[in-house]
């Protein structure tokens, strides 16, 4: 009777023992992943019931800061105060900052400036909507009718109706006209 109870007494503790390792390393496990992921995004920015901005991408990867990521391709529209398309905008991916109300786009950032038959290509910029303005510090490559403009950073408006940039290099070229891309 008594190897009995000694042997029960062997099995309660060697269970006893293996549920309290099993809990403390599902205490360990931490998910670092996002809070929400959306696909098919196709969201609409408006201002007193009139349309602003319309971005558009596969998929949004909300972060536990409420930072949203946006790993593939984004497309945004701007509009002018009639709803007219203003400028066109893509980029391999973005990243919206929650705490400084931003979102950064990059790779292969493309605008273009339908009103004014204009395109631009940099690695990234950044768009304050609350300021309704871009910028980037990084190479912009600008291609008018006329001419191709290298510079080195930028600042524009949100439709880039006006921008200018900080550093414009030696390299202008100025032809009667361009090829489209």
């Amino acid at each position: 009777m008594r190897n009995g109870v000694n042997l029960v007494l062997l099995f309660a503790c060697l269970f006893l023992s293996l549920s309290c390792r099993e809990e403390k390393s599902t205490k360990n496990l931490i998910y670092v992943g996002p809070k929400s992921e959306l696909t098919d995004i196709d969201m609409v920015y408006s201002d007193s019931a009139r349309t602003v901005v319309r971005m558009v991408t596969p998929t949004q990867l909300t972060l536990y800061s409420e930072d949203r990521v946006y790993p593939k391709e984004v497309k945004l529209w701007f509009y002018d105060k009639l709803g007219n398309v203003t400028s066109q905008v893509r980029g391999d991916s973005a990243h919206f900052f929650r705490q400084n109300n931003s979102y950064k786009l990059m790779g292969n950032v493309q605008i273009f400036n339908v009103q004014q038959g204009e395109t631009l290509k940099t690695d990234e910029f950044t768009w304050l909507p609350e300021e309704k303005r871009v910028f980037t510090e990084k190479p912009v490559q600008i291609r008018t009718k006329k001419e191709i403009i290298y510079g080195v950073g930028m600042d524009a408006a949100q439709d880039f109706t006006h921008y200018s940039l900080r550093h414009v290099s030696n390299s202008v070229l100025t032809v009667e006209s361009l090829p489209t891309d």
